[in-house]
């Protein structure tokens, strides 16, 4: 007998063997499609008829074999399908096998009994093991029900039903756990398949991008040195690929830039990504500007991280933006001067004293302010004409501006409006204030700029009136404006070509 038993596990591992070989493309689950549990049923309706015809003799003319286990198995696994085909087979099998007879009746009716039972049973919400294990236990039930049946000695019945209990419990956990052997092994193999397939599908997108991508794509190890460059780098920066591999990023970018480009690479390899701008030396020796995109990724061969970068050429971009910056820097200087003189204008007055009003009154400081006109400048323009009146004021505004120019102070000088002219003298007292206010009368008397119709002299003179003031925290730099103009005021009033200065003190400095 226990030659018998050895047969049909040898028969047992074979036989799973071979079905997991035909189909490890089709793997048996509950939810399989329809065409697979028809392959597995008649797989197993076939195993099923083998084991009978290797019968195991438990006495001299009563036998037992292990069919009722390929029907448990295939309904554990497949469900109710699979289980119904391989009984079925299995009882047409007995008839086949051993012919018609009452003897093959009841041993065929007890296979269909089992298929129907075991398919009803793989509905049971239950762990897979649980639910082979009471399949097992039914399919003995009924195995035992014919027996009981055929064998009318108590005795004999008693001693058939151990053996054949015996031999299913064990056949039937060593059958069980070598399929989902079998079942493991192949859906490793699909998985390990499909893993291939996606790593093939994987890699053949990322030489499509690296190869026919405008955008330089390198790999770089931990110290910046190139392991890998894509085609795209003979069109960016014109070099081979030989001629970069091996050697360090940092040795190719502009000395400014190193530093800032090196911080960025040690970002990407501590947070996982970065962007980084920099300028990098050509095949032919020049700069192009370069924007790079940084990802860090692990690499399982050396266990050390490696970066991923993706650059592009925006050396076109970037001259565009400085042209664009000039042009608005420009506009901006232009709308900060005076379109006669070249000289700063109102605005750029308005915005100069606010602040240096700020400033002194933090800094507890005076401020001077300075304004002049040209006497009798409308008389000018009804003796010489407007265009002469322009150039006799682009004249003196030069000539006013190259003393603070040459002076290099921190002094500014705008067009008020007209022929009044402005002074801003920050951190500058009434004494020193009147010194600039003769220096510029000096100037303008010294050009010598003829005046036929003055009432005061032949030549161009100014009306001077400043003021110097301590800002208060609560004043406002109209306070300055109102008493400078006070005082231009009091230069004409007392015969122009003088100069004035606004008596009223302010407040005591800090």
């Amino acid at each position: 007998m226990l030659k018998d038993f050895v047969s049909n596990a040898a028969l047992l591992i074979a036989s799973f063997s071979i079905m997991g070989m035909l189909f490890k493309d089709k793997p048996l689950y509950p939810n399989s499609p329809l065409s697979s549990k028809l392959y597995w049923g008649i797989c197993f309706g076939i195993l099923g008829n083998v084991l009978m015809s290797f019968s195991i003799e438990v006495s001299p003319d009563i036998y037992a074999d292990l069919r009722h286990l390929a029907i448990v198995i295939a309904a554990a696994f497949g469900g109710f399908i699979p289980a119904i085909i391989s009984a079925s087979l299995i009882a047409i099998g007995r008839f086949v096998l051993f012919g018609f007879s009452s003897t093959a009746f009841l041993p065929s009716i007890g296979a269909l009994l089992t298929g129907i039972t075991c398919g009803i049973l793989s509905t049971l919400k239950v762990k897979r093991t649980v639910k082979a294990f009471i399949m097992n236990i039914c399919g003995l039930i009924i195995v035992s029900i014919i027996f009981m049946i055929r064998i009318e000695d108590f005795t004999v019945l008693k001693n058939v039903l151990m053996m054949h209990y015996l031999i299913s419990f064990i056949g039937g956990l060593f059958g069980y756990y070598f399929f989902v052997f079998v079942v493991d092994s192949n859906e490793t193999q699909n998985q390990l398949k499909r893993s291939h397939i996606k790593l093939k599908e994987t890699e053949e997108r990322f030489r499509l991008i690296t190869e026919y991508s405008s955008d330089m794509i390198t790999v770089h190890n931990e110290q910046g040195e190139y392991v890998y460059i894509s085609p795209a780098v003979k069109e960016v920066i014109q070099f081979e690929y030989p001629e970069l591999l091996g050697k360090g990023m940092d040795i190719f970018i502009h000395p400014e830039d190193v530093e800032r480009t090196n911080d960025m690479f040690q970002k990407a390899l501590q947070e996982s990504s970065a962007e980084s701008t920099y300028r990098y030396r050509t095949k032919f020796g020049d700069y192009i500007w370069i924007e790079s995109t940084l990802k860090s990724v692990p690499d399982q061969e050396d266990d050390e991280k490696k970066v991923i970068i993706v650059s592009r050429n925006i050396t076109n971009r970037k001259l565009t933006e400085q042209k664009l910056q000039e042009a608005n820097e420009l506009l901006n200087r232009l709308s900060y001067m005076d379109g006669l003189t070249g000289i700063a204008n109102r605005r750029y007055f308005d915005e100069t004293l606010l602040k240096e009003w700020k400033k002194a009154n933090n800094s507890h400081q005076p401020i001077t302010l300075i304004m002049f006109d040209i006497d009798y400048f409308k008389k000018y323009n009804d003796t010489y004409g407007h265009l002469k009146g322009d150039a006799c004021i682009q004249t003196i505004a030069q000539a006013v501006n190259n003393l603070f120019s040459l002076d290099q102070s921190n002094y500014t000088f705008c067009r008020y409006g007209g022929e009044e002219f402005a002074i801003i003298l920050p951190s500058c007292d009434t004494k020193y204030g009147y010194t600039i206010s003769l220096q510029v009368q000096d100037t303008v008397r010294s050009l010598q700029v003829p005046h036929a119709s003055s009432e005061i002299a032949d030549i161009i003179t100014l009306s001077i009136g400043m003021a110097s003031i301590y800002p208060a925290k609560q004043s406002i730099p109209d306070t300055l404006i109102k008493a400078a103009d006070s005082a231009l005021y009091q230069s004409k009033s007392r015969g122009r070509n003088t100069i004035s200065i606004y008596e009223k003190p302010g407040r005591i400095p800090v």
